[in-house]
């Protein structure tokens, strides 16, 4: 049988897979940061593969003392499969098989590269509205809203990688995170949820304030910057030179890169995480996984 959730307490689960770096930052960047009682579930999202990774990331939920749960091997994914249906599948297995059994109050999930940056309090709003995240349209010329004051008609959901919901606003409705036509991943829940449920978009829009940031600009060959076609290169390899900063958030895209801690995406994102957790009052110590030396107190 499941563990039961504390009664009023948000639960992040958290799909982590073949990445240590976003691990150990989520759960320092969520301690931290958020001001709602909570509790951090870590799910290996392996499934089989990476021994070594799943190995560390055990001992770091240990470390810890943060919840870890194994996927299964069967969610792998095969041969024509994309990133999209596979982490459909990831989602979709994780509200069923782990989130209804454990029941809790409030539950989140994010991105394993989408961290906590401010203080941060959701409970109160969940309260009155039920979720909150970042707003997914269809892909469609009918679409593509940015400010507020031009939200277009047309289907919604909440992005999977910023999603936070209060369980019993969903719970009657068949929650489904696959993708399907003109939706990425989650997709499915307009036909599910939101299209059934009469949601007001306007209520839940906020991506006026997402700020989309270019630090390798000038060293990419790649043109003027728009949605995720900045690429810049390393080692022969292209990546995604984009990090958003997302109302209280920081996105870093393209985690599969932080796995190297020397990649300069790596370094950039460690260096913010912890200029910010520093200039918050975090304490830098062995056991926040940081390695220090203490200096004698009469050296300046």
């Amino acid at each position: 049988m499941a563990a039961q959730a504390n009664p009023g307490v948000l639960e992040f689960y958290l799909i982590c897979y073949n990445n240590n770096f976003c691990v150990e930052y989520q759960i320092n960047t969520i301690r931290h940061f958020c001001k709602d009682p909570h509790n951090i579930i870590i799910i290996d999202s392996n499934c089989g593969a990476y021994e070594e990774n799943t190995k560390e990331k055990q001992a770091l939920c240990i470390q810890y003392g943060v919840e870890y749960i194994s996927m299964p091997i069967s969610l792998a994914g095969g041969k024509g499969q994309n990133s999209s249906n596979i982490l459909g599948h990831k989602l979709n297995w994780t509200y069923m098989n782990i989130i209804l059994p454990r029941n809790p109050t409030y539950f989140a999930f994010l991105d394993q590269d989408f961290f906590m940056i401010r203080p941060f309090t959701i409970i109160e709003h969940l309260d009155k509205l039920g979720m909150w995240g970042d707003v997914m349209e269809i892909s469609t010329a009918q679409s593509g809203s940015f400010k507020k004051t031009d939200i277009k008609p047309g289907p919604w959901v909440l992005h999977p990688w910023l999603s936070f919901y209060k369980l019993d606003f969903i719970r009657n409705y068949k929650m489904d995170w696959m993708p399907c036509e003109n939706f990425d991943t989650g997709g499915q829940n307009w036909y599910n949820f939101i299209s059934k449920a009469n949601l007001n978009k306007a209520d839940y829009w906020f991506r006026d304030n997402i700020i989309m940031y270019y630090p390798f600009a000038k060293q990419s060959d790649a043109g003027s910057p728009p949605y995720q076609k900045h690429y810049c290169s390393y080692q022969g390899n292209k990546f995604y030179g984009q990090i958003q900063i997302n109302n209280g958030f920081m996105h870093f895209l393209n985690s599969h890169i932080l796995t190297n801690p020397l990649h300069p995406k790596t370094a950039i994102c460690r260096g913010m995480l912890d200029g910010i957790l520093l200039a918050n009052g975090f304490k830098f110590t062995a056991e926040h996984g940081y390695e220090i030396f203490d200096s004698p107190s009469n050296c300046l």
